[in-house]
């Protein structure tokens, strides 16, 4: 009976439907053409260029289109020698491609060239690809096969792998919801079931650069987080999460929790739920624990260098929430108030 709730409650990812860029899990390979070398030395003034995608679809055949391309993002910014990517194309351009439906998409790119940074990436696109199979309220990805081609050089190009992120947009639609612009939440206006299940989620993976309370001065609530409600509805909104590349679990060499927070390192778990959204708590570790299986083969990418250490840390988080004494110590007791 537990089960049918959570359920009801949160429901899994279905098979994607509907726009074609995200109903399908396998990687696409892409060729993207743009001035390459001078947006990477331009990438903090946030450069916006043309360019070109290309893809070969299943019968062999190309289709190219024109698209937008620029710099994105704050702290990868800053720290990534290949920066972060958006990817903008126009309704009629999209139209019959596998960009049918889209806008803007946000490009996860690898960072630097060095095996460590493509295993963090890997890690990153695992973490959403769990979080789809709690709920359907989340941003989807699709892995990307890209080779990044000099559009002034013919000799300068770059292949690695990356992650397009599903726009909240398309999110919002498949929900049947809405996105809500605000400063400031109030803990009565976010769903309690939700709010839990997001807090819990951030804990297993060791992810505390997040806020469902406010963002930076001059930003839209949340940080790293946007918010979807019902139409018309100001209660029972969900924060969606994103960005999760401070996490323990990827373990990045350039994260670093926040001096607040006065934690040892980002692998040191933090819970951040609120003492006001604590009555879902069991239904919703009897719902990590119903998953448990899928959401960690989901976490094992190929590819990734120590899967075994990222089992080992998802373990940590089992051994917390089912052990009465250490779920009291860390969650329970931990909660925020307000």
């Amino acid at each position: 009976m537990r089960v049918f709730l959570l359920v009801l409650l949160f429901p899994a990812a279905s098979l994607a439907e509907g726009l074609p860029l995200f109903a399908a899990d396998e990687p696409l390979e892409i060729t993207i053409e743009f001035p390459l070398r001078d947006v990477m030395r331009k990438a903090k003034s946030r450069p916006v260029v043309d360019g070109v995608a290309s893809y070969a679809n299943a019968d062999g055949t190309v289709t190219s289109l024109p698209v937008t391309m620029s710099t994105r993002g704050k702290s990868r910014l800053s720290v990534c020698r290949f920066p972060p990517l958006a990817l903008s194309v126009k309704k009629k351009a999209a139209d019959g491609t596998v960009f049918e439906g889209q806008k803007s998409l946000k490009i996860v790119t690898h960072c630097q060239s060095h095996t460590l940074y493509r295993g963090y990436l890997l890690q990153e696109y695992g973490i959403y690809k769990a979080f789809n199979l709690l709920t359907d309220v989340s941003f989807r990805v699709r892995l990307l096969n890209v080779t990044y081609r000099d559009s002034e050089s013919e000799s300068f190009e770059v292949t690695e792998q990356a992650f397009f992120i599903e726009s909240i947009r398309e999110v919002a639609a498949r929900n049947e919801l809405e996105r809500k612009k605000v400063a400031t939440t109030r803990p009565g206006e976010l769903d309690p079931g939700y709010a839990t299940l997001t807090a819990m989620f951030h804990f297993m993976i060791g992810n505390t650069d997040w806020s469902v309370r406010k963002a930076p001065a001059g930003s839209n609530c949340c940080h790293n987080g946007r918010i979807l409600g019902e139409p018309g509805q100001d209660s029972g909104w969900k924060v969606v999460p994103y960005d999760f590349d401070q996490a323990g679990l990827v373990d990045a060499d350039y994260a670093e929790p926040a001096d607040q927070l006065r934690l040892r390192s980002v692998r040191q778990r933090l819970w951040r739920g609120r003492c006001a959204h604590s009555e879902p708590l069991d239904d919703v570790i009897a719902l990590f624990n119903d998953r448990r299986e899928a959401m960690e083969s989901a976490l094992r990418v190929p590819g990734i260098r120590n899967a075994s250490a990222a089992m080992k840390y998802i373990d940590g988080f089992y051994k917390v929430i089912n052990d009465p004494k250490k779920r009291q110590r860390s969650i329970d007791k931990r909660c925020l108030a307000g």
